[in-house]
Formats: structure tokens, sequence, C-alpha cells
């Protein structure tokens, strides 16, 4: 999923997971690292 969203998409992207608040890619970048070691 990462490869094909924030790989592709730009950071001004908006996200609307249905869950939380609404949020962009760009402002959601910097957790890729912390999802990983979730395990998402």
């Amino acid at each position: 999923m990462e490869d094909r969203l924030f790989a592709v998409l730009p950071d001004s992207t908006w996200l609307y997971p249905g869950h939380g608040d609404d949020s962009t890619l760009g402002e959601q970048r910097p957790s890729l690292a912390e999802w990983r070691a979730r395990g998402w």
C-alpha cells in the first residue's frame, strides 16, 4: 500500500479514514516508520 499511495500521490492528497480526523498524505508521511513497526 505504501508504494501505491505514498510513492505516487502528492502530499496534498486528502485521506478520509472513516475513523479519527481527516488528514493529508503529507501530514501522515512522517508516521510511516511507526506504522511499519506496528505491522501495517
